[in-house]
């Protein structure tokens, strides 16, 4: 008589066993003992975020923190400390790229709620440099409302900016051009040129190549279609969370006869490719 695989079928009996085993006794006082665990890390965690935020009142005068639905407009989570810790690294980014005092007027272009505001806002000479504008008018409506929030607008999801003709000695898109169909890159790109005086750079991220090797999240022919045309673009629901992927082509051709490329790195900002052009 042939003995059934190892890893094949559990007969009733074996699964008998199994049920008993996870609610035995130990199995049940393992689970609580967890479930202990996670309430007091939940605990922990917002101890420390309500510590944070009485830091953040206490020293900067406002520890700046939207409502949560305005949270998960730009980011995948509502949590007080992934909203700080995005802003801290995407101002971060934008110092090194513009520096802490910037020779002319700055926009903040997808600036949501103010995540990236609110630190560059520890720096005076940004308190004059910083403009903002976002599609997502609950938000800019929120912000306008808080002490930082003075130049601030919404502007449209397609061109024009609300702004003149070589207003900014620079500008910054963080995962802008991500929720724009690739098809539009062109368009925005010519209108980022607009707005920049002669020399102006623009720093921007987007999702490179890199996202389209995750076999489980995109099939062969959409890797194909990618390889084909330079550029791929899902749709998802919810607050601009649709996502484009494009080539270095793809940008390249776009903003030709417009920028240099002064700096392009690969998967360098939260995998995204990010990049500067200067104005020509």
């Amino acid at each position: 008589m042939t003995k059934a695989p190892r890893g094949g079928p559990k007969s009733p009996s074996n699964l008998a066993g199994v049920a008993k085993s996870l609610f035995s006794p130990s199995a049940k006082a393992q689970v609580a003992a967890l479930n202990r665990t996670v309430f007091d890390q939940a605990k922990q965690i917002a101890w420390l975020e309500r510590l944070v935020t009485e830091l953040l009142v206490e020293y900067r005068g406002s520890s700046l923190m939207p409502p949560e639905r305005l949270r998960m407009h730009v980011g995948a989570r509502d949590s007080a400390a992934n909203f700080w810790n995005q802003g801290r690294e995407s101002s971060s980014r934008v110092l090194e790229v513009f520096g802490a005092a910037p020779d002319g007027l700055v926009l903040d272009w997808g600036c949501g709620s103010g995540r990236t505001l609110y630190w560059l806002y520890g720096h005076g000479a940004w308190r004059e440099a910083y403009r903002g504008c976002d599609v997502d008018a609950e938000a800019i409506s929120w912000l306008r409302k808080q002490k930082i929030g003075a130049h601030v607008q919404v502007c449209g999801d397609a061109p024009p900016l609300p702004y003149g003709d070589g207003v900014f000695a620079g500008l910054f898109g963080f995962s802008v051009l991500t929720h724009i169909h690739p098809e539009r890159h062109g368009d925005w790109l010519r209108e980022i040129h607009r707005v920049l005086r002669p020399g102006g750079r623009a720093y921007l991220t987007v999702n490179g190549p890199s996202r389209m090797s995750d076999a489980r999240a995109f099939s062969d022919s959409s890797r194909a279609l990618f390889a084909r045309q330079g550029w791929f673009f899902e749709t998802h629901d919810g607050h601009y969370k649709s996502a484009a992927i494009v080539s270095r082509e793809h940008l390249m051709a776009a903003s030709q006869g417009l920028f240099e490329v002064e700096q392009y790195r690969a998967a360098a900002y939260h995998e995204h490719d990010d990049l500067i052009l200067r104005k020509v």
